[in-house]
């Protein structure tokens, strides 16, 4: 189960990456843009391969995958100026059950299964951009 595991949550972080590519190439081409040349540079940027995004990664804990929030450092002042840093946690993924977890902290998940990759239909949520978006509102227990 495990390596499948790691090969749903690698899924899953794309999902959510195509999910925020998505949700921003939306921004930017809506009629109502406020700054049109700032929204058209960006288009550009992403049409020539050179846009920054912000997007999403497996971290491999000991008990858990961890699936961060990964930025681009623009400012000049930070160690990590001009390369991508971890900014906060997505999700937890139990390793060896595929329970998926909304995260309580930096360092461990909240209490309660939200998801499980054992069951297909939560697989088949999971790895659809559409259902997972990436500030995470599908992660709250309702």
């Amino acid at each position: 189960m495990t390596t499948s595991v790691k090969a749903n949550a690698n899924d899953y972080a794309k999902a959510i990456t195509k999910n925020y590519f998505d949700y921003h190439m939306n921004q930017l081409t809506r009629d109502s843009h406020p700054h049109p040349d700032y929204a058209n540079e960006q288009i550009a940027e992403i049409e020539n391969g050179s846009a920054n995004l912000m997007k999403f990664e497996v971290r491999e804990g000991r008990k858990y995958y961890k699936v961060v929030q990964v930025e681009f450092e623009t400012w000049n002042g930070s160690k990590y100026y001009q390369q991508y840093r971890d900014s906060s946690v997505h999700s937890f993924i139990d390793k060896e059950t595929g329970d998926v977890f909304k995260p309580a902290s930096w360092n461990r998940p909240a209490k309660h299964v939200r998801f499980t990759f054992q069951k297909p239909e939560h697989v088949k949520f999971l790895l659809d951009s559409k259902n997972v978006d990436w500030c995470g509102g599908y992660l709250y227990m309702r």
